[in-house]
C-alpha cells in the first residue's frame, strides 16, 4: 500500500511539473535583444576567435567564389599597407595560372572600395575577421548569395627574428621549404647559401647578377665541382604547407637533377 501512495505521488508530482512548464513557455515573456537579421554567417576558416573583430584591411583574405565554367575561383587578397592591396584570383580546374590585379583601396561609409586605375572594380564590408564582397566587378551581389563571396582572414608569414638579424647581415633574400626541410640565404654582392636538407652539407656558392622581370628574380651559379643551382623567386602569392602561412613570393631552387619548392621572403624591396 505504501509503494502504491509513493507511486501516486511522483505521478502527481510530474504531471504538475509538465504543466506548469509548458503553460510557462507559452506565457513567458520574449527577450528583449535584438533580433539578429544580418544574413551574413561566417562558420569555418577564420583565424581568430569570435570575440575579436577586425577594423581596418591587413595581411591576406583568401576564399574560393563561384564560377561558371570552372571548379571555382580562389581569390587571395593581400593588404602590404593602408591604401593598397595585390590580388590573386586563380580559376581551378582550369590549368590556367593566377591572375594579378594591383591597385588601391579606401573606406567610405563602412564599405571599402577597390580600385583599379581610379576605377572602382569591387566593395567589400567587414565582418569580424571576414572580408565581404557585396559589389564584384560593378555586379551587385544580393544578400542570399553573400556567404559564397567570403573572404577569411589567413595567417601571414610571422616576423621572424632571425630575418632582422639576416638583413642586419647583409642577406637580401631568405627562403625554405619542407618535405625535406630545406633553406636558401641569397646575399646580392656576396654569396648564396644553399642548405639541401638538415642532413646534407651547406652549399655556398658566389653570388652572380641575377636576371630580373617584372615578376621574377632567377639566380644562376655554379659551384666548383660543377653543379649548377638555380633559384627563381617568383612574385605569387605562396603557402608553406605546413604552418598555413601565406607568403608573398615563391621560391624554387634545381641542385643536382632536384626541384626544391618553397616560400620566400624579401628583406630588401627588389620587385
Amino acid at each position: 500500500m505504501k509503494t502504491f501512495l509513493f507511486l501516486l505521488v511522483v505521478i502527481i508530482l510530474g504531471a504538475g511539473i509538465w504543466y506548469y512548464m509548458s503553460v510557462y513557455k507559452k506565457t513567458a515573456p520574449l527577450s528583449d535583444k535584438p533580433v539578429i537579421t544580418d544574413t551574413v554567417v561566417i562558420i569555418r576558416d577564420s583565424i581568430i576567435n569570435a570575440n575579436t573583430f577586425d577594423t581596418t584591411l591587413s595581411g591576406f583574405y583568401q576564399g574560393m567564389l563561384p564560377c561558371k565554367n570552372c571548379e571555382g575561383v580562389q581569390r587571395t587578397i593581400m593588404f602590404p599597407d593602408d591604401s593598397h592591396f595585390i590580388m590573386e584570383e586563380l580559376s581551378w580546374g582550369k590549368g590556367t595560372t593566377a591572375q594579378k590585379i594591383t591597385g588601391t583601396w579606401k573606406k567610405l561609409k563602412g564599405t571599402f572600395l577597390f580600385y583599379v586605375n581610379n576605377k572602382v572594380i569591387s566593395r567589400y564590408k567587414l565582418v569580424k575577421d571576414s572580408l565581404i564582397n557585396i559589389e564584384n566587378y560593378q555586379v551587385s551581389i544580393p544578400d542570399s548569395l553573400s556567404k559564397q563571396y567570403v573572404l577569411f582572414k589567413k595567417n601571414t608569414a610571422p616576423e621572424n627574428p632571425s630575418w632582422k638579424k639576416r638583413k642586419d647581415e647583409g642577406v637580401d633574400i631568405v627562403g625554405n621549404g619542407a618535405d625535406p626541410a630545406w633553406s636558401i640565404e641569397i646575399d646580392n654582392e656576396k654569396f648564396v647559401l644553399f642548405k639541401p636538407s638538415a642532413l646534407e652539407k651547406p652549399v655556398i656558392i658566389n653570388i652572380t647578377m641575377p636576371t630580373i622581370t617584372k615578376d621574377s628574380i632567377v639566380y644562376t651559379v655554379v659551384t666548383e665541382s660543377g653543379n649548377t643551382l638555380k633559384a627563381s623567386l617568383i612574385s605569387t602569392f605562396c603557402n608553406d604547407g605546413v604552418s598555413d602561412h601565406l607568403y608573398e613570393y615563391k621560391i624554387t631552387v634545381w641542385y643536382k637533377g632536384l626541384l626544391y619548392k618553397g616560400c620566400a621572403v624579401l628583406l630588401n624591396g627588389m620587385l
